[in-house]
């Protein structure tokens, strides 16, 4: 009863050691460091940490086969499974040809120093052959359950055959190993598939936090960064870009007479000609939602642009105005826009400058009739 509770907290500890390896070796792996030398040594302090933890568990092996040398319960057997699992997490999750080189260096040297084992390179051989499929194809391993497991235990096949040859005389008691085997797998499908989740669940709030939920386009935060690196851009390299900024005409009357419902319908519309109208413009430009009815597109880079600025404003002003709306009682509308254009200056010492001198001409866009556009080339 004693052998049974030693092995369960034994177990138990080395679950719990997996899992923070697991844990922190994924933390190295996607965390932005404040000093650009920590992203310089993530690779190495994972390389080390995985051997690290390799030697650990190696060490308490050699250690507790010591102590326990004639006991038939084979305590030597009580950490190899982690040891494989440290393998396997690391090999799966990071794809590096230094991690590679470390880890087949390492193995080596483990398996030269098995006693008893004669064809020692064979086994060595077959361990390089499943870390390579591993580290090649981990990924698209560990997403298909019925493919992980049973490759996992081919993975551990040459460790556990070459270390039942090296301790001879201590029976390995197979059916607790492959036992703890199977969790220690278990344990690192499920760190991989909560770590994935946490993943997807971030990168869908930040795109949340991007994105403008009706019409799809970036909202107002990404245009006020695109803008921004734009400005840096030409102030460092002198790229020239410019920007368009345009707004429904009469988008309360709208909304007063057809609904809210139908405003919005009006807005994704919109959107959407203007997401097709933009590779027409340009091969490096990008649109956005900066508010209520009024949108912007940048063209990061004049020379991208495929025509002047008021052909390409009037191209935007008339597919838009082509688009035809038809309520629920059938009543069918079409609307217009109003937009400024305007590029930046040698004397611009704002980012915003631009995007000012652009509201200002949509402004007079609307002062002048609607349904026009108003930019450098009329100012």
């Amino acid at each position: 009863m004693l052998i049974w509770a030693i092995r369960g907290v034994t177990f138990v500890i080395n679950l719990l050691l997996l899992t923070g390896f697991a844990l922190l070796y994924s933390w190295l792996q996607r965390t932005r460091f404040q000093f650009s030398i920590g992203g310089r040594f993530r690779n190495a302090s994972q390389i080390t940490l995985t051997i690290g933890f390799l030697v650990l568990y190696h060490l308490a092996s050699v250690l507790r086969i010591m102590v326990n040398v004639h006991n038939s319960e084979a305590f030597g057997w009580s950490y190899l499974a982690f040891q494989i699992g440290v393998l396997i997490f690391a090999l799966f999750f990071n794809q590096s040809r230094w991690l590679f080189l470390y880890l087949s260096v390492t193995l080596l040297l483990w398996y030269w120093w098995l006693p008893n084992v004669e064809w020692w390179g064979y086994f060595f051989v077959a361990s390089i052959v499943m870390m390579y499929i591993a580290e090649r194809f981990g990924r698209l391993i560990i997403n298909r359950p019925l493919l992980y497991y049973p490759f996992c235990f081919l993975f551990a096949t040459p460790f556990m055959w070459a270390n039942w040859i090296s301790l001879d005389g201590i029976e390995p008691g197979w059916l607790w190993e492959l036992t703890a085997s199977l969790c220690v797998f278990y344990l690192i499908w499920f760190i991989y598939y909560r770590l994935k989740c946490r993943a997807e669940w971030q990168a869908r709030l930040i795109r949340d936090a991007r994105q403008d939920n009706l019409t799809k386009l970036s909202n107002f935060r990404v245009f006020n960064d695109d803008l921004q690196q734009a400005f840096k851009d030409y102030q460092e390299h002198g790229t020239q870009y410019l920007l368009y900024t345009f707004d429904v005409d009469h988008f309360k009357w709208v909304n007063d007479r057809y609904g809210h419902l139908e405003g919005n319908e009006v807005l994704k519309r919109v959107a959407g000609e203007l997401i097709r109208q933009i590779p027409q413009i340009s091969c490096n430009a990008k649109a956005y939602r900066v508010g209520g009815e009024e949108f912007s597109f940048l063209v990061f880079d004049d020379q991208t642009q495929r025509n002047t600025p008021e052909a390409i404003a009037n191209q935007v002003r008339k597919a838009i105005g082509r688009l035809k709306f038809r309520t629920k009682q059938g009543t069918q509308f079409q609307i217009t826009i109003s937009m400024g254009e305007d590029q930046i200056d040698a004397e611009d010492q704002n980012y915003l400058d631009v995007y000012k001198r652009a509201d200002q001409r949509l402004y007079r866009s609307k002062e002048t009739g609607r349904n026009r556009v108003t930019t450098v080339e009329k100012a």
